[in-house]
């Protein structure tokens, strides 16, 4: 869901660049952070995803229903020159979020 009308508080979320990655990350911050707002920006050669409440978590295995193929975390790493809040990393899920909420 992308929703314009307001401001997110306390946004937090990865800057990709555009293409299939892209896509697929998007798509999976929706169904990851099920009941948060999720604001969903195509600047033209990057894509800003903000979730709302200080947390966002993206699951590989979403990312790859998305894909329908097989993808490993560092693919993002690659493609994501920035994010927004603190970030921890893992084979299985990467979670961005805010100090004062960790």
């Amino acid at each position: 869901m992308t929703d314009t009308t307001g401001t997110i508080v306390d946004p937090v979320g990865p800057v990709i660049q555009v293409g299939e990655i892209a896509d697929a990350v998007a798509a999976a911050a929706v169904i990851d952070n099920d009941g948060q707002r999720v604001d969903i920006r195509n600047r033209g050669s990057y894509v800003r995803v903000e979730v709302d409440g200080g947390e966002c978590i993206l699951r590989r295995e979403t990312i790859e229903e998305e894909l329908g193929r097989p993808f490993l975390m560092r693919e993002l790493e690659v493609s994501m020159p920035s994010f927004v809040g603190r970030i921890e990393t893992g084979t299985e899920q990467i979670r961005f979020y805010l100090a004062h909420r960790a």
